[in-house]
C-alpha cells in the first residue's frame, strides 16, 4: 500500500513538473466588404410602330372601269391534234463523226495554248514512281476544244483522274488546212512527273 501511495504522489509531482504551457494570442480578423449588388437587367424597350388606320369614312374614291368587248366568237370545240403514227427508224446511226485530218495534213501543228496543270498521284509517289508517260487519242474541233477519244497507253490506273483533268482544262490553237479551220485527230503524248 505504501507503494501505491508513493505512486500517486510521484504522478502528481511529475504532472506539476511537466505541465505544458499554452500561449494564447489574440487574433484580429479583417472582413472583406460585401460584393456590390447586381446590376438590374435592362429590358429591351419595345419601339411602338405607328399604326395607320386605313378605315376611313365614306365609300372611297370612285374607280372608272372600261367595259371590254371581245369581237371574236368563242369556239369551245377545238380541232383534234394530228399525230404522226408512221414507224420510227430505230436503225439511225448515232455515232459521232470523228472524221478529222492528221497532223501531217495540216498547215501547221496545233499548239497547246494552256498550261498543263496535272497533279501527280500520291499513291504512285508512295510506291517510288517518279514519272509516267501516257498516250492519248485526242480530237481537236474547229475552235481548238479538245475531246478524248481513247487512251492508247496508260501504265497506271491512278493517272486516270489526272488525264481527265488535263482534257477538261487544255485548249489548242485552231487546226487549219489551206487556211481554213478544220478538225484534227492525233496521238498526244503526255508525261507526268513528280515535282
Amino acid at each position: 500500500m505504501a507503494l501505491a501511495i508513493l505512486g500517486i504522489f510521484a504522478s502528481d509531482w511529475f504532472a506539476s513538473e511537466y505541465d505544458p504551457k499554452v500561449m494564447v494570442r489574440k487574433v484580429t480578423q479583417a472582413f472583406t466588404p460585401p460584393p456590390p449588388p447586381p446590376k438590374p437587367i435592362s429590358q429591351p424597350t419595345k419601339q411602338n410602330q405607328p399604326t395607320i388606320d386605313l378605315n376611313a369614312a365614306g365609300k372611297g374614291p370612285a374607280i372608272d372601269l372600261t367595259k371590254l368587248t371581245i369581237k371574236q366568237p368563242l369556239n369551245p370545240m377545238l380541232s383534234p391534234p394530228n399525230f404522226d403514227h408512221s414507224p420510227t427508224d430505230l436503225n439511225l446511226d448515232l455515232a459521232i463523226d470523228w472524221q478529222a485530218f492528221g497532223l501531217g495534213e495540216l498547215d501547221s501543228v496545233p499548239v497547246l495554248l494552256t498550261q498543263i496543270k496535272a497533279i501527280f498521284p500520291r499513291s504512285l509517289a508512295r510506291k517510288g514512281i517518279k514519272k509516267a508517260k501516257v498516250a492519248l487519242d485526242v480530237f481537236i474541233d474547229e475552235q481548238g476544244n479538245i475531246t478524248l477519244i481513247n487512251i492508247k497507253e496508260m501504265p497506271y490506273e491512278a493517272l486516270l483522274d489526272s488525264i481527265y483533268k488535263i482534257i477538261r482544262t487544255s485548249r489548242f490553237s485552231v487546226p487549219t488546212k489551206n487556211g481554213q479551220p478544220v478538225r484534227a485527230r492525233f496521238i498526244w503524248p503526255v508525261e507526268f512527273k513528280k515535282s
